[in-house]
């Protein structure tokens, strides 16, 4: 999950005890873009047939903070679903300045945490897409002559379903950015690329690592760190379900309401109270951090209060859903050596998780790296001042990058 999950976790702290008006925030944020943002309709609406996979389709200015020695853009660009139908999705770009040291540089994709799951979300409509705050360590990556595309994944600045913890649609997203910024004229971007993410990023990069070799055989995936990543949706689930922190309703909206427009057999109305559909619905539409999160968190709490029953009611062993985030869990496999890390202290995906993921992906026989940072939390093992960035990039320096 992003930096600003920390104000949303500290939110439902603050309101888990305190008795609340059931409020239904603003409209959903699919509609309306919310202020202070990049969002341009010429650029972000796509009305024309969509071509093949990884074809460039726009190029446009980043108005956002820049790393140095970089030139910053916004890219659209087709890719598929995980049902294999097309989508446009945006990205940011950043590119070195400086001549490139070689015919081809290095792409390192960057897949974000959680943002929220509407169309509002999206990372490239915030002025710090490409900062440090956003993806640890690009300026290092700027540094060693690399290109980095961070994707949207579709859904978020662009119209259409966000393939949120549903591991195939973040996969070919995450494949098709690299595809894409090998378009962008002057970055010389080639086919070696490194994966990186965090939280939902980590998943979405453990995916496109995982279907690299079928989907995207043209591309050399030479590393992957996976950074807190939520490996396992199904173990998620489980464990934001048994809570009764009004947090649940409102993190359960980003699951369920995805979950229910990707796959016909998930019927969100199955999984709730009755008559708390709008209300979900209206939880999914906002974004981490923002003004309407806090209201939803307000309001799941009023809600909880009076109800005889929780608002979400998942049998996650013999239902739809519970089968769907089954399907969902990466599976560890793939070639390239793989990074993993994360905090001991994690308060959002607890460590084990990682422990199950390393196991998995070490039946394999690929080259796996584990690092536990004791007593680091969620967000702190990114934070500028973690030893987990200087343990990436010494991996990276093993690895055969051109």
């Amino acid at each position: 999950m992003s930096r600003r999950t920390l104000s949303l976790v500290l939110t439902a702290a603050l309101v888990a005890g305190t008795p609340g008006v059931i409020h239904i925030p603003r409209a959903a944020a699919n509609a309306v873009i919310t202020e202070n943002t990049q969002y341009d309709g010429d650029f972000y609406d796509w009305q024309g047939e969509i071509p093949a996979p990884g074809t460039l389709l726009r190029v446009a200015d980043y108005a956002g903070s820049v790393p140095a020695g970089a030139r910053a853009l916004r890219i659209l660009y087709a890719t598929t679903r995980g049902d294999g139908s097309p989508a446009v999705a945006s990205a940011v770009v950043a590119v070195p300045t400086t001549p490139p040291r070689s015919a081809t540089r290095t792409v390192m994709a960057w897949q974000h945490g959680t943002t929220g799951v509407a169309r509002a979300c999206a990372p490239s409509l915030t002025p710090d897409a490409l900062t440090e705050d956003a993806i640890p360590g690009i300026s290092q990556a700027i540094e060693r002559d690399w290109v980095v595309v961070a994707t949207d994944y579709p859904g978020q600045g662009t119209a259409g379903r966000f393939p949120y913890l549903i591991g195939e649609g973040e996969g070919r997203s995450t494949l098709d950015a690299i595809r894409a910024s090998r378009g962008l004229e002057g970055a010389q971007a080639g086919a070696d690329a490194l994966l990186f993410g965090h939280s939902q990023g980590g998943h979405a990069t453990l995916f496109a690592d995982q279907i690299s070799a079928s989907y995207a055989p043209e591309l050399r995936i030479r590393g992957v760190a996976a950074l807190s990543a939520a490996a396992d949706p199904l173990f998620m689930a489980r464990r934001i379900l048994s809570t009764t922190s009004p947090l649940a309703p409102v993190v359960g909206s980003y699951v369920l309401v995805p979950y229910s427009e990707e796959y016909p057999d998930v019927r969100l109305g199955d999984y709730l109270f009755p008559g708390t559909e709008p209300l979900i619905r209206s939880f999914a539409s906002t974004c981490v951090g923002d003004e309407g999160m806090t209201n939803a968190v307000l309001s799941s709490a009023g809600l909880t209060k009076v109800l005889p029953a929780p608002v979400i009611n998942v049998n996650l062993d013999t239902t739809p859903a519970g089968a769907r985030l089954r399907e969902n869990i990466a599976s560890g496999q793939g070639d390239a050596p793989l990074f993993l890390g994360q905090g001991t202290e994690d308060e959002v995906v607890p460590v084990d998780s990682q422990r199950e993921m390393a196991q998995r992906a070490g039946e394999t026989q690929r080259r796996v790296e584990v690092h536990e940072y004791l007593g680091g939390t969620h967000m702190s093992v990114i934070a500028a001042d973690s030893p987990l960035l200087g343990d990436l990039f010494a991996w990276v320096d093993t690895l055969e990058l051109r």
